[in-house]
């Protein structure tokens, strides 16, 4: 077996980062395969978003390595991250609401067009036959998300499991090769979470996308992910399949809550 298959596409090796005299991420390790769909799990403040912000480029680690395809990313701009190769959605929905459903997919696809900046402005020959193959493209995410019939409204006029579909959309119009979810499943109710499940799954089946996975729902967790990470207070405590993480004793103190603790949160 070769290097290249047996290599991780992203590897976060002792991944650190320290706001002041806070240590909001200590040495956290991840490794994500091409072909894994892979969750991290933990209370509130636990550190995953941040972990993800690293990953994306919003902050700067204090210590620690992140590589895509072997070559380290720290301290590229999100843009050339993006560019490289990673996408990713928010907790809370980042929409650009006064645009249509369609404009939003065809603006992510934007981050691969090659034609210059004079192109655009005297727009050229070159620059409406990539913008056609982009507005075609869009087009056909959209189709593969059921929301080419909705194309036409505002990103606001969507319900709101339709919006977050529209951001894991526009999302995937970067033809990223690293997918970061960021809680999808926020805000939505129990039938909008089953299809979510379904989507993410077939998303990984359909597009031959790693991905990693932030999600409070453990039902959703336990239901797709492969592998899964669990963070407590900025460190590592377990790693393993879902079930392995359900039976773990420090995971269900920490996170899943053993019967004696749940009882104390009740009173």
């Amino acid at each position: 077996m070769s290097l290249a298959s047996t290599s991780p596409i992203l590897k976060l090796s002792d991944l650190t980062i320290r706001f002041g005299g806070l240590t909001a991420v200590d040495r956290v390790n991840i490794s994500l395969g091409s072909n894994d769909l892979v969750g991290i799990i933990g209370p509130n403040g636990a550190g995953k978003t941040t972990i993800f912000n690293m990953v994306t480029g919003l902050y700067q680690p204090s210590e620690g390595a992140i590589e895509l395809e072997n070559s380290s990313i720290v301290g590229m701009r999100p843009a050339h991250i993006t560019q490289a190769g990673i996408a990713r959605t928010f907790q809370n929905i980042r929409l650009f609401n006064e645009l249509t459903v369609l404009d939003n997919v065809r603006l992510a696809r934007h981050s691969r067009t090659s034609y210059s900046l004079l192109a655009s402005i005297f727009r050229t020959k070159g620059f409406h036959q990539e913008e056609a193959v982009i507005k075609d493209r869009a087009v056909e995410i959209l189709k593969l998300f059921k929301l080419e019939k909705k194309s036409h409204l505002l990103a606001r006029q969507l319900p709101y499991g339709e919006q977050r579909r529209l951001e894991i959309a526009r999302a995937l119009a970067t033809d990223p090769k690293v997918l970061l979810l960021d809680e999808p499943a926020a805000g939505m109710n129990p039938n909008e979470t089953m299809d979510l499940a379904e989507l993410i799954k077939w998303i990984h089946d359909e597009f031959k996308i790693a991905t990693l996975l932030i999600e409070h729902d453990m039902k959703l967790v336990m239901n797709t992910c492969q592998r899964i990470y669990v963070v407590d207070h900025g460190v590592l405590i377990a790693h393993g399949c879902p079930n392995e993480i359900q039976n773990n004793p420090k995971v269900v103190e920490a996170y899943l809550g053993t019967s004696e603790s749940s009882e104390k949160e009740r009173s």
